[in-house]
Order: structure tokens, then sequence, then C-alpha cells
């Protein structure tokens, strides 16, 4: 089946688009569709469309773009879009005709490179020469376990009383237990958004393969996203100078039914600081009857290190990262963004 791919403007094809992502999304908000494709922060959107011969829209993908820190240099990058298609028309070369006239345009912009992220594309996306850096992980820490036991001891009082030697052994282990916070640092958990932020970006970020936390960014992606109520805690020391934050959503359903904390981005000053928080927002979800906290997470093995120390499990994730190079940048060094452990990827990137 021909397909004919043609280069537009998101705003060009409002109605159709939305039409597209309501048949594959369930996205019916144009609200929606105005943020995630008009309102990008870091510059106008790039749209690739797939139609049939009789010209009826049947793909869409995109390119974003984004600024990045680096160990070395900051540098402009393009975030592949989710490859959009009609389901009768994903085994018909109509997803790999839109990645590759995304390619194809590289040349003719300043980015570095291109990184996506996919559960269903993977083949598509190496088909077009990306390199895959690796997977995402899902990370659990279950804070009452009595959900977990709701199957297997139907007896009220006696599923309570287990879950309740289960929990506290849980807690023991986790290293909540054994973090020291003083009584100096404060806490907020609904803070505002503010230039600290970024400061704190510019200044901690450096080592770290990541889209550039700025308050522009921030107030685009959690405040301004019309689908859901993020709430942002906060670490500060007596001068007020942010030393972490974490955004996060009440109320997620886990993978089990379970009533969830869901952490989408994070960020410290240190190991010691993202220490504190955890240990901050384990007590605080245990507090408020929360089940178990989730979220996702692709990057540096000293922070899977700290999950797993608080008592949280990895899950696979079916989530992959792929990286292309710009061929017309020969100067740039490919090599450093190859490796997954400088990466810092969050729920931020993952648009829904």
């Amino acid at each position: 089946m021909g397909y004919s791919i043609t280069q537009t403007t998101p705003s060009d094809d409002h109605e159709e688009l939305l039409s597209l992502i309501n048949r594959n999304f369930k996205k019916t908000d144009s609200q929606w569709f105005n943020w995630s494709h008009q309102q990008n922060p870091f510059g106008d959107n790039y749209c690739w469309l797939a139609r049939e011969e009789a010209g009826k829209l049947v793909g869409s993908t995109g390119l974003l773009p984004r600024r990045m820190s680096s160990p070395k240099q900051p540098f402009l990058v393009g975030q592949a879009e989710g490859i959009n298609v009609d389901e009768a028309h994903r085994g018909a070369q109509a997803a790999l005709k839109l990645q590759r006239a995304l390619i194809s345009h590289l040349p003719d912009t300043e980015f570095d490179f291109v990184f996506g992220m996919t559960e269903t594309a993977a083949a598509v996306f190496k088909r077009c020469r990306y390199q895959e850096i690796g997977n995402f992980q899902y990370w659990v820490k279950p804070i009452r376990s009595e959900y977990k036991l709701k199957d297997k001891i139907r007896t009220t009082i006696l599923r309570k009383g287990i879950s309740s030697l289960v929990d506290l052994s849980l807690r023991i282990y986790s290293l909540e237990t054994r973090t020291f916070l003083s009584h100096r640092i404060k806490v907020n958990f609904d803070a505002p958004i503010d230039e600290r932020f970024g400061t704190l970006f510019s200044e901690y970020s450096d080592g770290s393969i990541m889209v550039e936390r700025t308050r522009e960014f921030l107030e685009w992606r959690f405040r301004h996203e019309p689908d859901t109520r993020f709430h942002i805690l906060t670490l500060e020391n007596p001068q007020q100078e942010l030393l972490g934050y974490m955004v996060y959503v009440l109320g997620e359903s886990g993978r089990n039914g379970d009533y969830a904390a869901g952490i989408q981005d994070f960020f410290c000053r240190d190991q010691k600081s993202l220490k504190q928080m955890l240990a901050i927002f384990c007590e605080y979800t245990r507090r408020i009857g929360i089940d178990s906290i989730v979220f996702n997470y692709f990057g540096k093995k000293e922070v899977m290190k700290l999950l797993t120390r608080f008592g949280f499990f990895q899950r696979r994730s079916t989530i992959k990262v792929f990286v292309h190079a710009n061929q017309h940048k020969p100067d740039f060094d490919i090599k450093p963004i190859l490796d997954s452990d400088r990466w810092h990827l969050t729920n931020a990137e993952l648009l829904s």
C-alpha cells in the first residue's frame, strides 16, 4: 500500500491530527492537543503525516525540540514523538516511512542527535538505524501489604494482623528508618515552581544527560498539562535554597490495583539529599494511607542502588530508549550518549 509523507506543523492540520489521536489514544480534549503539540517551551514541534493515496490521514509522528545537559556542554536535541498509526495500517510500512522522513530531516536542524522512547515501535527504530541504549525500569515500593493478601486471606481480622507484621518488617528493612533528618530542613509537599528549580539544575546537573529542568519546562510539563493534578515536594536548607524536588501524583493505580503514589520526576543536588527526600516521602505516603509507591526511571546505577536500599523492587519495563546521531554533526561524539549510566529520564519525558 502506498503512502504519501508530508512535513507540516501541528496547527496546519489541527482537526485531522486531533481525530487521529482520538482514534488511537482516546484523547478527545483539544486542550491536551494544544498543550502537547503547540506549547513546547523549547520551540515549535516538527510534524510528519502519512496519508493513503485517497488522501485520508492514517498516521503521524513528530520531533520535539529539547535542550539537554551533558558531561561536557549543553546541546540541542530532538525527542522523537510516539508514532501514531491507525490499526489497519500498522503492518504496512506507514510507521517506517514516517520515521525515515524524520531522520532524513535531521541535517536541516541544529540537533546533535535524536532520542526516542517506545514500547511498540522498537523494530521501526532499529530499521531506521537508531542505537538502543537500554530499558526503563519500573520501580515499586510496598507501603502497606494488605492489598496483596486480599485474595489469599479471606478473614479480615487475620489479614490485617498479618499485614501489620509484614508492614513493620518492610519498614525496618527500608533505609528510611536509618536516615537522619535534620530539623533545619524545610519540607513543602505542594510547592510552587520558581527560579530556584532552574538554579538547582544548572549548578548540579554536571555529568548527567537530561532535559533541562528550567522553570519554563517544569511549569509546562506539570502545571499546564490539562489532565493530571501534580504535587511537588521540595527540600530546602535554612537559606531557602533547594536541595531537591520530587513531582508526584496521588491515587495512581498500581499494576495490582493498589492505591499508589506515582513519582513523575525528581532531581537532587546529591545522593544525601535524594536519600532524605525518599525517607520523607515514604513516611508521608504511609501516613496518608497509600499502598505503594511506583515510578519509571532510566538512568544512573547509584540511584537504582539507593532505591533498592529503600525497599523498592525493580520490574523490567517494556519502554526502550534509542538514540540517532545527526550525521551532519561530525564533531559530535556520540559515544558518551550511549552510556545509560549517564542518563536521567523520568515520566517528565514520557508524555502521555
